[in-house]
Order: structure tokens, then sequence, then C-alpha cells
């Protein structure tokens, strides 16, 4: 009797083990349908993204996102799907959010041309708002491609505003409202973190307190480390000029992680004559985000609209009054009698009037006028006043497209010589 209800429980067990494994069985199946579903339905948004916007203008792509309430894909660099992706599918479908962003780069070379020409009014502020947007949709998915595309709607709204803020006959609120749209939360260090830590795949920055400059620290010292396990010779000569690099800090980087993960911390890759986010998209550029993105052309709009608050105004070039030439000239012909020889301001190798007038008025202006005030503000917005009147603003991309067409024509004549 004994036995026979041990063999009775036995093959209980056995059942439910086969009814348990059918069930898994079905539940396996069941998950590689949804997951199949799923990833149908993620390529086949991008597909309708990437023909809305090869379709439309910006605006009327922009609108579609909207009204479909889609989200930027995850946009990964093409060294973390060649690093960290296996699986076929998952490969598919991250080179197919890098073809759209691709794209969508392209777009923003065409848009960058636009931002120089459009007539400055409504039509350049309307335009100026949606790259505002689009900047904050693409970075509101956190990968290393959004944040690239971010910036680089970034930068182009910076030339927006530069032209919009040098117009005096364009309300200075509605720079103002530009102006808010250029300090984003993506432009923070945690943000940089997520990039990173998304790239390097694993959770290697552990502080989202660290400080930029810390954050570079933390990044020069992984750099070392590498050399030091790939090329001993190079960290010898390193370590005679500067010193033995100090080792991570464990609180803002797990060390472990960071210690498994030393390819990570190579430098990026030198492209001389690739000089857009469109021509080096394939590229990796890892160290360029650890750095920061925020670029020179924001600075300077910034500090032009800063400079238009507190003065009210763009000053002419400075011309000395009749009255001030005269005191001028005394004070020289009084130290020429002792001896001593005064140079004229006008007369020095790199006078420039229109620079004295913006320190001038500046200086006049901004220590009563500005909260925080930074006596060299003004640098950055005579620079951007000089080159919006001259209509030579341009973002980084057009500014290096620029120089390079410069590089090579100097080339060219030194070559028919």
């Amino acid at each position: 009797m004994i036995r026979f209800c041990h063999y009775t429980c036995m093959l209980y067990e056995q059942i439910k083990r086969k009814v348990i494994m059918k069930k898994l069985c079905v539940s396996l199946v069941f998950l590689g349908m949804l997951s199949s579903a799923v990833f149908g339905d993620e390529l086949e948004r991008l597909n309708q993204m990437h023909e809305v916007l090869q379709k439309n203008s910006i605006e009327g792509f922009f609108d579609t996102v909207r009204i479909n309430r889609w989200n930027a894909p995850r946009i990964p660099s093409k060294w973390f799907i060649d690093a960290h992706v296996k699986d076929a599918d998952e490969r598919r479908l991250l080179q197919a959010a890098r073809d759209f962003g691709y794209q969508l780069a392209l777009r923003l070379d065409d848009l960058a041309q636009e931002q120089q020409v459009l007539p400055v009014g409504d039509a350049l502020f309307q335009r100026t708002l949606v790259l505002c947007d689009l900047g904050d949709w693409c970075a509101e998915t956190v990968g290393y491609g959004n944040t690239f595309l971010a910036y680089r709607c970034l930068d182009l709204v910076a030339v927006g505003l530069a032209r919009l803020t040098a117009s005096l006959e364009f309300p200075l609120a509605s720079c103002e409202k530009i102006a808010v749209r250029m300090n984003p939360k993506w432009g923070d260090v945690p943000y940089q973190l997520q990039v990173l830590n998304g790239e390097a795949n694993t959770n290697l920055f552990i502080n989202d307190k660290i400080t930029h400059n810390e954050l570079i620290d933390q990044w020069s010292i992984g750099w070392t480390m590498r050399e030091m396990a790939e090329n001993p010779a190079s960290l010898k000569e390193l370590v005679e000029r500067y010193g033995p690099s100090p080792p991570f800090n464990p609180r803002l980087v797990d060390v472990k992680a960071a210690a498994g993960n030393l390819r990570f911390f190579l430098s990026d890759d030198r492209l001389p004559n690739l000089v857009t986010l469109s021509e080096f998209w394939d590229s990796r550029w890892h160290r360029k985000v650890a750095m920061g993105l925020f670029t020179q052309a924001r600075n300077k709009a910034l500090s032009l609209l800063k400079f238009r608050a507190v003065v009210g105004f763009f000053p002419s070039p400075f011309v000395r009054s009749e009255e001030e030439l005269k005191r001028r000239d005394a004070e020289i012909e009084k130290y020429a009698k002792r001896g001593i020889t005064i140079t004229k301001l006008e007369d020095g190798p790199s006078y420039d009037s229109l620079y004295e007038a913006f320190r001038r008025e500046w200086e006049k202006n901004a220590n009563k006028k500005a909260k925080e005030y930074n006596e060299k503000e003004y640098v950055n917005a005579y620079y951007a006043y000089k080159e919006v009147t001259s209509s030579t603003f341009f973002d980084e991309d057009t500014a290096q497209i620029q120089s390079k067409k410069q590089r090579e024509e100097k080339e060219e004549q030194r070559q028919k010589k």
C-alpha cells in the first residue's frame, strides 16, 4: 500500500511537471510572438517617421510627430551596436533608428543654410522655436545620436537668436522666449552620464551629483588606465611627463565596472576631412560627450541678448569727440616733455573702434543694470554683432565648412605658385 501511494505521488509529480512545462512553452511562444509584434510595430513606426521626414518641411514633420505622439527612437552609436548587440532583430531595429537619425542630420544641414537667409521676423522666430522643440524631442529619449542631434538643433537656434537679437526692430521679449530654451535639462551633467552609461552598457558613472570638471577628470583617468593596459611604452612617457595617474574616484565611478570596460575610454576618431554631424555620423565620439557639446555660437548669442537687454542698443564704432581729442593730445604732450612716449589707443596694433564702443557702453551700464555682472560679457556680444552684421555668424558645422573651404582655397593658390 505504501509503495502504491509512493508510485501515485511520483506519477502525479511527473504529470504536474509536464503541465508546467507545457504552460511554460506556451508562455515562451506567446512572449516570442509579442516580442516580434513589438519589434514589427517599432520598425514600422521608424519607417513612417522616415517617410514623413523626407516628404515634409521640418514644421510638417514635427506636427505629425505631435499628432501621432511619436517618441524619438533611441539612437546608439555604431560602435555600441558592433560592440554590444548580438541579436539580429535588435541590430536591425537599432540600425533603422540610426538611419532615421542620419536623415535628420542631413535635414539639419539644409536648415542651417535656411537659418542664414530667412528674413528677420516672424518666419525666422517660428522656425527657431520649432528647432527648440525638435532638440527637446530628440533628447527626451536618452541616446548617443539623440544628444548630438539635440545639440545640433540648439546650435541652429543660436543662429536664429543672434540674428533676431541684432535687429532692434524685433521685440526683445520674443528673443528672451528663445533664450530660456537654450539651457535645457539635457544639457546638464546627469544627462551626459546617462548617455555614457548607456553606451558603455553598464552603470559606469554612479553619482549624478558629479561636476563637469570631475567627469572630465574621471574620463582622463580611464584613458590613461587603458593606455597602461594596452601600450606600456606610451604610458611610461606620460608618467615621466605628468606623473602617475590617480585612480578612479569610487564616489563617482564604479571602479570594478570601469576596470572591466577600459576599451570604452578610447580616444575619439580623428576626422580631419569630416566636419559636419552628418559626415561623422558613423564615428565614435564618446570623449566629446564627456567634454560637453555646448558651442561658442550659443554663448555668443546669449551674450548678445544680454548686452541688448542691459545697454538697450548696439553702438556705432567709437569716435572721440573734439573735447576728448584735446584732452588726449594735452596728456600726450605733457608726458612727452618728461621724455615719456604715449601711444594713442587708436594707433594700437589690435585696435578696433567697434570693440572699443562695446567695451565702453558695457562698462557704463552693466555694473548698474546687470544682475550678474561679467566684465567680459561685451567681448562675446561684440563678436556676435560683428558676425551677424557681416553675415558670418555661423553654427559650428557651417563654420567648419567655411574654414575647410578657406584651407582648400589657400592650398590651391599655393600649388599654383
